[in-house]
């Protein structure tokens, strides 16, 4: 298995950080002094809790070091040298953890490559996106490129599936509407890079996954043997109807949102987003200008 239990073991790593950042720009605007964000006085400056799982990457990294890095993380520091009003600190814990501890105030933003889902815009607060994700089909080497969901249901080709998750569902959906034209879904909660090892090894035909994750787990891993081919605009969009990213808040702290969205529309306009895209996913991902004319909740 190429010592994927290990490599597992150190993905999955949810020990607790701290960085402080360092800022030095002026301010983007100034908060209210009235900021409602649960947060405590270090000098003059307002202390800001990002919490992340540290995962996935190049998104979230958690380095040997205790550190963090990729892109979500090079976003916020930016975003918060733009807003030196405060001092910036993460802290890295459970998926679940994060979610429910910036609903309970004890941090003021969930970090996490998280996307819109209207459900959990019930609770939280989302961000201007700064981020606009996309997806391949991933195969071994010398394989015909998929072209489509409709392609592999007509090949019967067979899959991973992680039950409930937005990939897996498009999938459901493509079977419930080709019922004579099936994609075989195998439902584990193995992690990527486990399945990518098993598509190598031949369990499956196919899988899908983030872009920006397929040469960072085939490099991480020595996953010589597979090739990827991007989703067509129909496929990906029964995946995800918002293909965007975004930090969350809670309900109650519309004005750190407010905040932290200004800054992110500047780091579109000054090419910040584009730079670290290019740095962590040799693409421009920045999402549309159009995304920052109003917050999506």
């Amino acid at each position: 298995m190429k010592n994927i239990r290990n490599n597992r073991a150190k993905l999955l790593a949810a020990s607790l950080t701290l960085g402080l950042v360092a800022s030095a720009a002026a301010p983007y605007a100034a908060l209210a002094e009235s900021t409602e964000a649960a947060s405590t006085e270090a000098g003059e400056k307002t202390t800001i809790i990002a919490a992340t799982s540290g995962t996935p990457k190049p998104y979230i990294i958690s380095n040997d070091d205790g550190s963090l890095s990729g892109y979500d993380i090079e976003v916020l520091n930016a975003v918060f040298d733009l807003l030196p009003q405060y001092d910036l600190q993460y802290v890295t814990t459970e998926f679940t953890s994060v979610l429910t501890g910036v609903t309970s105030g004890l941090y003021q933003i969930a970090v996490n490559n998280l996307s819109y889902n209207a459900e959990r815009a019930q609770t939280f607060l989302y961000s201007f996106p700064y981020d606009k994700v996309s997806y391949v089909f991933v195969q071994r080497q010398g394989d015909e490129p998929i072209t489509s969901l409709a392609d592999a249901g007509e090949k019967g080709f067979k899959t991973h599936g992680s039950a409930g998750n937005n990939i897996a569902n498009a999938l459901e959906k493509y079977n419930q509407a080709n019922p004579d034209k099936q994609i075989q879904i195998e439902y584990s909660e193995a992690e990527t890079a486990e399945v990518l090892q098993q598509l190598e090894d031949g369990q499956y035909d196919f899988t899908i996954i983030d872009k920006a994750m397929f040469p960072v787990y085939t490099e991480e891993f020595g996953l010589t043997d597979l090739q990827a081919t991007p989703l067509q605009a129909i496929d990906e969009a029964d995946i995800a109807e918002n293909l965007y990213s975004y930090f969350l808040f809670a309900q109650d702290n519309d004005a750190l949102r407010q905040e932290v969205d200004g800054a992110i529309k500047t780091l579109k306009e000054n090419g910040t987003l584009t730079e670290l895209a290019q740095k962590y996913y040799d693409s421009d991902q920045a999402p549309e200008d159009d995304q920052y004319e109003n917050t999506i909740n």
